[in-house]
């Protein structure tokens, strides 16, 4: 799934359980956890684009910058592998999840709740990316495998795995959060002009 997409589910999640937790919604950190997965490959691409773009040739032939990156170095490069898959990780994500909430239990801390609800919303886009790629899923049991990914059957973007399909029903559904929020906003005031 793309990131926005992510982002959006996540923002719709907040607003529509805001008070409905027996622990304190963190909305911030839950947002940060809903993109945070997918930031560290953002930067690896775009650092990776501009380096062999400008300073280096690529040290294959016959293949685009981006093709290099992506189905290369992410697949056989330790930096993509640990950049990708840190958290993308159930084991990490997890682990930092519990650690949140127990020490918030204990004590009250309001990082620690923030750590919580952080590590609850990297496992969702986890846990979603793993049914949503087919041959590129993330490595969910890094760091103590670095090889298995799920073989999802539906593909947010192969076609032969159902990703036109998905592109569709993704673009569909994002549209309609949006499209939700925008209807909130309006009815509490937000876009109405100001009268004097």
């Amino acid at each position: 799934m793309q990131t926005p997409s992510h982002f959006l589910l996540t923002a719709l999640y907040a607003n529509r359980a805001a008070n409905s937790h027996t622990l304190p919604l963190h909305t911030w950190a839950l947002l940060i956890g809903s993109v945070l997965p997918d930031i560290p490959f953002t930067l690896l691409t775009i650092a990776g684009e501009g380096w062999f773009r400008w300073f280096a040739p690529l040290p294959v032939a016959d293949v685009s910058v981006m093709e290099y990156l992506h189905f290369d170095l992410f697949f056989r490069d330790p930096l993509w592998i640990i950049g990708h898959n840190m958290f993308h990780s159930l084991i990490i994500d997890g682990v930092l999840a519990v650690t949140g909430y127990l020490l918030w239990r204990m004590r009250e801390m309001q990082w620690a709740l923030a750590l919580c609800w952080l590590g609850i919303s990297m496992t969702v886009h986890t846990i979603i990316d793993i049914f949503t790629h087919s041959s590129d899923g993330p490595l969910f049991l890094f760091p103590l495998n670095w090889t298995y990914r799920f073989p999802s059957p539906v593909s947010y973007w192969e076609a032969s795995n159902f990703g036109l399909y998905f592109v569709a029903f993704e673009w569909l559904l994002d549209i309609a959060i949006i499209g939700y929020f925008t209807v909130m906003w309006r009815r509490t005031g937000i876009f109405r002009k100001r009268t004097k």
